[in-house]
């Protein structure tokens, strides 16, 4: 228990990574749209262009990229640079919600036999699985905040863990938020900016998701920490018993 006492959480990583991307996407917007006649207006128009259709395209294409396991942040970003931060961070949620949920059922009723036999020593799918049996809710929060495998890679394997589909998806979504907020805000931003049109809530919004973000990720590791300890101490408890049987 002393070993993971001395760990601490650290969420700004997690917050310098997502501003890297951030500002690496806004010197190629800044480029697209000063040397490239205007790249990033024109993209922006077309799909206001679209009407009703945009936005069902674009939750349709998410969620399929999520199943083909496609990184999903770029794609947030995306959102918010193409409708604007408020709706852009509602596909993107929708989006990714749909595309976990099928990978869930998919894991799960599809080719659950073939991903247990793959992954059945890999370290990581032994730890879900055990933390399943204790906290699946946890477990869930868990790897969505601080995702230790790709977003759509954890999708899948949760699908072959102990956790139920509902509680799932409802908290995939909840816990996704706040980075997709900042996500979608982050882009909104950086292409506001660069078009000259600065958005004062997406720069709100881009902050209090920074930091809720920052914050959440700071209590989350906390609990992981303890509800590993649990699982670990539940696992050795269950091998002792079966080593040493009660004598009639």
């Amino acid at each position: 228990m002393a070993r993971h006492g001395k760990k601490t959480s650290r969420p700004w990583p997690m917050i310098i990574k997502f501003a890297v991307v951030l500002g690496l996407l806004g010197l190629l917007s800044l480029a697209l749209e000063h040397w490239g006649e205007r790249y990033m207006s024109r993209v922006t128009e077309f799909v206001a262009d679209q009407g009703e259709l945009a936005p069902l395209v674009f939750i349709a294409v998410n969620a399929l990229l999520t199943l083909f396991l496609v990184p999903q942040v770029l794609f947030t970003v995306a959102a918010g640079a193409l409708f604007g931060w408020k709706f852009g961070a509602a596909y993107a949620s929708a989006g990714m919600t749909i595309g976990a949920t099928m990978a869930f059922l998919l894991a799960r009723y599809g080719v659950r036999e073939r991903l247990r036999a793959r992954f059945a020593g890999h370290p990581v799918y032994r730890r879900m699985l055990s933390l399943s049996r204790v906290h699946p809710l946890h477990l869930i929060s868990l790897s969505r905040i601080i995702p230790v495998l790709p977003f759509p890679a954890t999708s899948y394997l949760l699908g072959i863990t102990e956790v139920r589909c509902l509680p799932y998806a409802l908290l995939s979504w909840l816990a996704m938020l706040p980075e997709t907020i900042f996500l979608a805000s982050g882009g909104h931003l950086l292409t506001s900016g660069v078009r000259g049109h600065v958005s004062a809530g997406a720069a709100v919004a881009l902050g209090v998701a920074g930091v809720a973000v920052a914050f959440t990720v700071h209590r989350m590791k906390k609990t992981f920490l303890k509800d590993e300890e649990i699982a670990r101490e539940k696992s050795e408890g269950d091998g002792e018993g079966k080593e040493n049987p009660p004598t009639p």
